[in-house]
């Protein structure tokens, strides 16, 4: 059997000091859904993780999670 996907999902977080934390999950499909997510992303929504789920060559379920840690950069002093 061959290894396949079979769902993809984005992760996108947003602090605020009055909710606190909050993820919101986007489903894609293809790399195209996924990096068209990633660019549409802007602050303060950031991309927090990709989770891919998919079966081994066995059968097996298996996840795959790319996690990004990111700053906020400020110009003020």
């Amino acid at each position: 059997m061959k290894p396949k996907v079979i769902e993809g999902r984005i992760v996108l977080r947003h602090w605020d000091r009055t909710s606190g934390l909050t993820e919101t999950p986007q489903v894609f499909s293809s790399l195209d859904e996924l990096y068209a997510h990633c660019l549409s992303a802007t602050d303060p929504h950031l991309v927090d993780r990709i989770v891919i789920q998919g079966e081994d060559e066995n059968g097996e379920l298996r996840l795959l999670t790319f996690v990004f840690q990111s700053i906020t950069v400020s110009s003020e002093k």
